[in-house]
């Protein structure tokens, strides 16, 4: 498998990652799912977008026009369950293409390293609220397909990263790579519990909570 053929593979997983959320916001309030996360996911496509243009990968530029392009709907989603109007979300398109702007704007190795930190801590707010959300047993909308879709996508561009050399692409994806799985790993903990329920931390009875579903 080519390494072009290996980007464009991982880019398709990480775009229809949002197809199992965007179809959880349908039934759900969004309850547990990260605004910020969503936002960050966006926002490093576009930065990739500009990169991948830079240096001329066309499996890069293709790839994160799709998540661009998927991310910005899962946005605009959340913040239409938040506030329950368009205003706030109609700010998201003027907003993405200041960003790709910008990004265009900057050196590529600027740009290369602006990736790099996004792609890491695209992943964090969410991590921080699924913990949040297990350890006060509140219901959670995130959509473990899209993260297993994500996780899956990472590890591919990693593949595709060490093959052609790019630091970048090898530093981000390592590391976000942990982040989503950590995600994975919570989000599992909490389905289980919802399932059989976890033993009271005080008097080691059982509880077994509801979540919508």
């Amino acid at each position: 498998m080519t390494p072009e053929i290996l980007g464009l593979t991982g880019a398709a997983l990480i775009l229809c990652s949002a197809l199992p959320q965007l179809r959880s916001l349908l039934h759900h309030s969004g309850e547990g799912v990260s605004v910020l996360s969503w936002s960050l996911l966006l926002v490093n496509s576009l930065v990739w977008t500009s990169y991948g243009l830079s240096i001329g990968s066309l499996s890069t530029v293709v790839g994160n026009v799709g998540g661009a392009v998927a991310f910005f709907t899962v946005v605009v989603s959340l913040l239409y369950k938040r506030t329950s109007g368009w205003w706030v979300p109609a700010l998201v398109l003027p907003a993405s293409a200041l960003v790709f702007g910008l990004a265009s704007s900057l050196p590529t190795a600027v740009v290369g390293v602006l990736g790099v930190v996004l792609g890491v801590s695209l992943a964090l707010p969410q991590l921080l609220l699924s913990y949040r959300t297990l350890a006060a047993r509140l219901p959670s909308s995130v959509a473990l397909g899209s993260w297993v879709l994500i996780l899956a996508g990472q590890v591919l561009w990693l593949i595709y990263g060490l093959i052609t050399g790019e630091l970048a692409i090898i530093a981000v994806n390592v590391l976000a790579g942990m982040v989503s799985a950590a995600v994975l790993y919570l989000e599992t903990r909490h389905r289980e519990r919802d399932v059989t329920g976890l033993p009271d931390a005080d008097n080691g009875e059982v509880e077994v909570v509801y979540v919508q579903g």
